[in-house]
């Protein structure tokens, strides 16, 4: 298949490994990942009629027991090659990844082979302990993240969108060698495994080989493992959170739960509209947006996002302000004509960016690779999800807008220690 100058082959092995091969014309440089659909929400799975329990945070704490490999340590074996690596875990998935300007063979193989096979013990899991210790309070220290983590707590009473990636810090000091195999065992067969790689090199080579090398990897499991989302109800959590930080200014943020989409397609288009609609409200492009700075009911770290889903969907609007109670009263007046806040000039100016940063997000390795596997995960179509701007006038955008319920909303404060007596 042909798109956007681009060449691209997908291939499902024998083994259940699904390949993504994209050829880039022109290019000297490779990126390779190999991906689990499995991240921060999978505490909770079903596998042939049984429920399978992980700790908070197993996914994450995995990932970084992965790179110790026979002894090695595969970032350093991966540099012999020159090539760089790195991983990350998210939500729904954990991606394991390289890029180089040399051959891909050597690095290609040593990817494959360090996510196939579990290399850890009682030691190498007690020395990342401290680690990840550190960064679940670093990030906890960090009041950006925190307003958003105590937002999605406020939100959810049992989607796990309430329990960061990271986990609780009870279940990282509890973490063993069981519970990190039980959920690599599961999550890591091959059948669960993407391979995404996007090169100026020759795929069907590439292709060949990753075929002749899995040959000789087999699938570890008989039935198919899925999430499993407890139920959630409308209301939120929380209407009102209140904490302190050493911070010197207030931050707020204002949230709004929506039931999931149980559509796909209806959800993309959704979060497209909403989108369109938030970047217009809170961007200089809103004539209004220069007066909350200067009346300071703003400040530069302000904006609001989306997120809608067939599990879970919201929108938030947050700042860094030292006026809340102005900041939630602006955001309770902008949610009521949010249906009719898209001006025809301001849809074709956000339609032309859309399309101007999909098109440079084409030559972005990176981006393309995680946009590529989020589809492939999710159950869309990549190639068609680009083609979304050009496909939702603007009436249907206003449409979608309409059909949203702010009933359900919570509000999240975080002041100076100083100023909350």
């Amino acid at each position: 298949m042909k798109q956007y100058n681009m060449t691209i082959q997908e291939k499902t092995l024998a083994n259940g490994l699904h390949m993504i091969l994209v050829h880039k014309p022109g290019y000297y440089r490779s990126l390779c990942t190999l991906a689990t659909d499995a991240g921060g929400f999978d505490l909770v799975q079903s596998y042939e009629g049984e429920q399978l329990h992980y700790r908070t945070g197993c996914a994450h704490y995995l990932e970084h027991q992965m790179f110790r490999y026979h002894g090695l340590d595969v970032t350093e074996e991966f540099a012999k090659n020159s090539a760089s690596t790195n991983a990350f875990t998210s939500f729904n998935k954990t991606a394991y990844y390289f890029q180089t300007t040399s051959d891909i063979q050597a690095s290609l193989e040593l990817l494959l082979n360090f996510v196939e096979e579990l290399d850890i013990d009682a030691e190498s899991v007690e020395k990342e302990r401290g680690i990840i210790l550190s960064e679940y309070d670093m990030y906890d220290q960090q009041p950006e993240q925190r307003l958003f983590k105590e937002t999605w707590r406020s939100l959810y009473k049992n989607h796990p969108l309430r329990i960061d990636v990271l986990g609780n810090r009870e279940d990282i000091q509890e973490m063993s060698v069981e519970d990190l195999q039980k959920f690599y065992k599961y999550n890591y067969d091959p059948s669960r495994l993407t391979l995404i790689v996007v090169t100026g090199k020759d795929i069907d080579e590439i292709e060949s080989w990753v075929t002749a090398h899995q040959a000789e990897v087999p699938s570890r499991i008989d039935g198919e493992v899925k999430r499993i989302i407890p139920s959630e109800d409308a209301l939120v959590n929380r209407p009102h959170t209140e904490l302190e930080m050493d911070i010197s200014m207030p931050y707020v943020c204002v949230a709004y739960k929506f039931e999931a989409e149980k559509d796909i397609q209806l959800a993309l288009k959704k979060d497209f509209a909403i989108q369109m609609a938030l970047d217009a409200l809170m961007s200089p492009l809103n004539p209004k947006y220069q007066s909350w700075l200067d009346q300071k009911i703003i400040t530069q770290l302000a904006g609001a996002e989306c997120d809608i889903t067939t599990d879970h969907a919201y929108l938030l609007f947050y700042a860094q302000t030292p006026k809340v109670e102005a900041f939630i009263e602006l955001v309770n007046e902008l949610v009521k004509d949010l249906g009719q806040s898209l001006t025809q000039e301001n849809y074709q100016a956000l339609k032309a960016r859309t399309i101007a940063s999909n098109i440079r997000g084409l030559d972005a390795f990176e981006n393309l690779a995680i946009e590529l596997l989020e589809a492939k995960i999710i159950g869309y179509d990549y190639w068609q999800h680009l083609n979304l701007v050009n496909e939702v006038s603007k009436s249907e955008i206003e449409e979608l807008l309409q059909t949203l319920d702010f009933t359900n909303q919570t509000i999240t404060t975080i002041l100076p220690k100083a100023s909350k007596s």
